[in-house]
């Protein structure tokens, strides 16, 4: 059981609650997500197992819960491990923003409160490893790719709205 800490309308922490009920119950609860790109400016996604939430759909490479008494560094590191067996050089881990995502399909509620981090390194598609069986495969996209992916709402994207419109303000410096 994998307990998060459940946050108020003002991001006042007011409790614990156990991540799956948190979903289901809409609670409002902070996670972390990592975008990576090369130094190609391709974007890495990930195309979601056809079982997982959001089937065969294009996903942002990792994210996850903050777990109750973890910082957001440290929940980026352990998803890095976790999500693509890969170890994070926290020198190349940037902080770029927190954003509150909310999205509601088929009873699952996405309520969430994200800090947001881009890393900078050229990894192999080869050397990323997936334990957890919600990722089919990885491929890094060029980002003017991605930009015209997010402008035309592709239906490949997961339908979040606020990342993906921060993600390419401050990539643009803006």
């Amino acid at each position: 059981m994998e307990l998060i800490d459940i946050y108020d309308e003002l991001g006042q922490k007011c409790g614990t609650e156990e991540k799956y009920e948190a979903h289901r119950k809409a609670l409002i609860h902070k996670g972390v997500c990592v975008w990576i790109i090369n130094s190609n400016n391709e974007i890495l996604l990930q195309t979601r197992n056809s079982h997982a939430k959001f089937p065969n759909m294009l996903d942002i490479y990792f994210s996850g819960h903050i777990r109750t008494g973890e910082t957001s560094l440290e929940a980026a590191i352990r998803e890095g491990k976790e999500e693509l067996g890969i170890d994070l050089d926290i020198d190349k881990l940037q902080y770029l923003f927190t954003c509150r995502e909310y999205l509601k399909a088929d009873g699952y509620f996405e309520n969430e409160i994200h800090d947001v981090f881009l890393y900078r390194k050229d990894i192999p598609v080869e050397e990323y490893s997936f334990s957890d069986n919600e990722v089919k495969e990885v491929s890094y996209v060029p980002l003017e790719q991605f930009r015209i992916m997010v402008k035309t709402k592709s239906a490949m994207l997961m339908p979040f709205k606020t990342h993906y419109k921060f993600l390419l303000t401050a990539l643009d410096g803006g």
